[in-house]
């Protein structure tokens, strides 16, 4: 409950509301029952959307000057070779080994048909009293690059589309998400449960998630619906247990445990692309079923500040069965209605475990460490089976991927006595221009670098997220912002749509970074502040430079001085209406623009070159709700 308070404390502070109005309603919205208290409530989110989407996509292939000698000289031994066919040489040098073909119009026997013209001018310049080895060698390579050269021109594309759209966000809630809450808490509140509720349309597809047998053909909404209402962040049991040091926590279930994770979030309301959140700076723990154990030191100790988590999350992929090197061996038809052994093996779950250390110094700063435990085997239920697929194929496993090391700071200076902005402890009075920094740092354990490749917003090499988060004059201005960079490797698959997938061990250089900024003026700071005009945006770049063999179909090729850019801007001019305490309604106009180009040479003969945008204008109205 304190967390709940203090959450909303934080957001009344940004909107310039009292804190009284918000412990109230909550106040009125709890029963006392022999055993306790038990609080309850509601809320709801959603975004409409109309708008108006513009794309352009441009391949070219042009030849090198290598290429083009190559084409040339690949289209005269082809005109010699039809040539003798015509006249009958190529069937009297069939004693020579020289074929007669006949290229199809579809050109699937084009192998078959380059051999045949390199073999008759290799035959020809011998009987001329030439090298017939050399002069058939250099018109099979003239072949071979007459057929890449023809076959990236074969990619080329010049197109454009624009619609009209209409639409639900934010994406993370499926459209329109509304959530039911009810907490309890034993008088000494030394006990109680948390649980909450939440029906969306992602909901709605909880069941097709599990369901791996099952195609989306067969998906029949009337009837799935009857999921439509899914457990939410908090399905939990808990007790806290005293002594004279620390205060220990223990929960069961599933839960959403906040006391070392960033703070400065997304934003919410509005749907950006790349804007980075809480757990872009420190993640919180998170279990879908597992045990969690805590120590907190108490205030008047000499452990006061200190804090340690840890949790095991033990989730079974409900339906699935997998054997013991974690192959799929059987699935059942519905998930959802099939009991199923969710036990995992003592080292695999020891394997995704999580735990954290932090120290606050109240008023000053909150120092903190955790480790993430990850891997990408199949019995890695937090992932679809699918997800790492084709790295196992290529022989990665288990061992590969340990998780991640996160490390963060929280520079409280400019809060007055806050221990963080979740609990704000602020006397604005004193504290009218309250600010919190907060830096996070991310170093994910990979064993084997090639694993790299297959997801580099995963298994970067490393990444760092700076975020800011305050008010000026007691509200009237609220601003927030996160600065973000992180640098792996990539095999570029899906940062080029398909046209370059690097082999194995030849992935490309990425860096990523970006920033994302909010602010909101009170338009009546003398008056009752529940007026905002608010602006947002953000912008990102994805850079790429690699040298090194790709794959393309069964073919692999080399590419040389390959560059890569994906740039991402975002911005949106909005009016935010609050009432009835954290509720509000808004309205905007808003942008968003994606600028995508590609530039390498493929095997020395051409330059092939991807440009692509898009743009989007829309306006948004949105509404979250409180009760």
């Amino acid at each position: 409950m304190k967390k709940l308070i203090a959450f909303a404390s934080a957001i009344a502070l940004c909107s310039g509301l009292a804190f009284a109005e918000t412990h109230e309603t909550l106040k009125a919205r709890t029963l006392s029952t022999g055993v306790g208290d038990i609080s309850f409530g509601a809320w709801g989110r959603s975004t409409f959307e109309m708008g108006r989407k513009m794309t352009s996509t441009e391949i070219t292939a042009d030849a090198t000057a290598t290429g083009t000698a190559a084409v040339s000289a690949a289209e005269e031994a082809m005109a010699a070779y039809e040539t003798a066919k015509a006249n009958g040489t190529v069937e009297a040098m069939s004693a020579s080994g020289v074929k007669s073909v006949n290229l199809e119009s579809d050109g699937s026997n084009y192998t078959e048909y380059a051999t045949a013209v390199a073999t008759y001018a290799g035959v020809a310049a011998a009987t001329a009293g030439g090298d017939a080895a050399s002069t058939g060698t250099a018109v099979g390579n003239a072949m071979t690059a007459y057929a890449l050269v023809n076959t990236m021109k074969s990619l080329e594309t010049d197109e454009s589309a624009t619609k009209n759209y209409m639409g639900l966000n934010p994406d993370w809630s499926y459209g329109a998400r509304v959530g039911f809450w009810i907490i309890g808490r034993t008088p000494n509140e030394h006990f109680g449960f948390d649980f909450n509720l939440d029906a969306d349309a992602r909901a709605l597809f909880v069941h097709k998630l599990w369901d791996s047998t099952e195609s989306s053909s067969d998906t029949n909404y009337n009837e799935d619906g009857k999921y439509a209402v899914a457990i939410g962040d908090q399905a939990k049991i808990w007790g806290l247990f005293d002594n004279p040091l620390f205060q220990t926590k223990v929960a069961f279930g599933r839960m959403r445990e906040q006391v070392l994770r960033g703070t400065i979030g997304d934003f919410g309301q509005r749907e950006s692309s790349d804007v980075k959140s809480e757990d872009d700076i420190f993640q919180e723990i998170w279990t879908a079923t597992g045990l969690f154990v805590s120590a907190t030191g108490r205030e008047d100790s000499v452990l006061s500040g200190f804090h340690a988590n840890a949790c095991i999350d033990l989730a079974g992929n409900i339906g699935l069965t997998y054997d013991s090197d974690g192959n799929l061996v059987s699935s059942n038809d519905s998930a959802a209605d099939t009991d199923s052994d969710q036990t995992v093996g003592m080292y695999e779950a020891f394997r995704t475990a999580q735990a954290g250390l932090g120290y606050t110094i109240p008023g000053l700063m909150q120092i903190k460490a955790q480790y993430w435990g990850d891997s990408i085997a199949a019995s890695n239920f937090r992932y679809e089976a699918s997800k790492y697929l084709s790295a196992r194929s290529a022989g990665y496993g288990l061992n590969d991927y340990y998780g991640r090391l996160e490390f963060g700071i929280d520079w409280l200076g400019n809060m007055g006595g806050a221990t963080s902005f979740l609990d704000p402890n602020l006397d604005l009075e004193k504290t009218p221009n309250a600010n919190l920094i907060e830096l996070g740092f991310k170093l994910p354990i990979v064993t084997r670098e090639g694993l790299r490749d297959y997801d580099p917003e995963k298994f970067y090499n490393w990444y760092a997220c700076l975020g800011t988060m305050g008010v000026i004059e007691k509200g009237f201005i609220l601003y927030k912002g996160h600065l973000w960079g992180g640098q792996g490797t990539s095999n570029l698959a899906q940062y080029s749509y398909g046209l370059v997938n690097m082999a194995k061990g030849d992935g490309a250089d990425i860096f990523m970074a970006g920033f994302d900024f909010l602010a909101e003026v009170c338009v009546n700071p003398f008056g009752k502040q529940d007026v905002f005009i608010g602006l947002s945006g953000n912008y990102n770049i994805t850079s790429a430079s690699a040298e090194g063999n790709f794959t393309y179909g069964e073919n692999t090729l080399s590419i040389a001085d390959l560059e890569l850019r994906q740039h991402c801007f975002a911005a949106e001019l909005y009016v935010k209406k609050t009432f009835a305490a954290n509720n509000f309604m808004f309205a905007g106009i808003a942008g968003n623009f994606v600028v995508q180009s590609m530039d390498g040479t493929v095997n020395g003969l051409v330059d092939l070159s991807y440009k692509a945008d898009t743009k989007k204008f829309y306006m948004p109205i949105g509404v979250e709700m409180f009760f």
